[in-house]
């Protein structure tokens, strides 16, 4: 019988962990990114915190997901458009505005039309003037308003925030 190596037990804690996730048994996908946290492998690490994140995510813990995707983006994960998204969303939900702007901003300076979904990158845009908007940043607020509905004239929520932007 052949004993698993290191390696392979890492892409079984990562395949067990995502598998796990997509059922929604978060106790046994937050077990398996776990241990792949633990790994000396940077990229592994990495791969487990991102999992943990997402794994938080799901659950609604935003605090702990932001922590986790901070740490997966410290370790080495591949940053991407969709990672800063989720985060600007964690850090919206636990009211921290200046740094889901931050976010948010970092994630639309790397998007790629075709690459990255229209709806996440649409997403992002309308979360950034919700941030400016919460920042009592007036200016900001409506120019991104703006620039969004020149975009996106169809969003009839959007243009409600315009004009309610327009008596601030």
């Amino acid at each position: 019988m052949a004993v698993p190596t290191v390696a392979s037990g890492c892409a079984n804690s990562a395949k067990s962990g995502v598998e796990a996730l997509e059922a929604g048994d978060y106790k046994e996908a937050q077990a398996q990114f776990e241990k792949l946290t633990e790994e000396k492998d940077k990229k592994k690490s990495a791969e487990g915190y991102r999992g943990l994140a997402m794994t938080y995510y799901e659950q609604e813990e935003y605090s702990s997901a932001l922590d986790a995707f901070k740490k997966a983006v410290d370790t080495g994960v591949v940053q991407t458009t969709q990672i800063y998204n989720l985060m600007g969303v964690c850090a919206m939900k636990t009211e921290d505005y200046e740094a889901a702007l931050e976010y948010i901003q970092a994630g639309l300076a790397m998007a790629e039309t075709g690459k990255d979904s229209a709806e996440m990158i649409q997403e992002m845009r309308y979360n950034e003037v919700v941030c400016y908007e919460k920042l009592a940043d007036w200016e900001n607020a409506k120019q991104k308003a703006s620039e969004y509905l020149i975009e996106y004239p169809e969003d009839t929520a959007m243009e409600r925030e315009a004009e309610f932007l327009e008596t601030r």
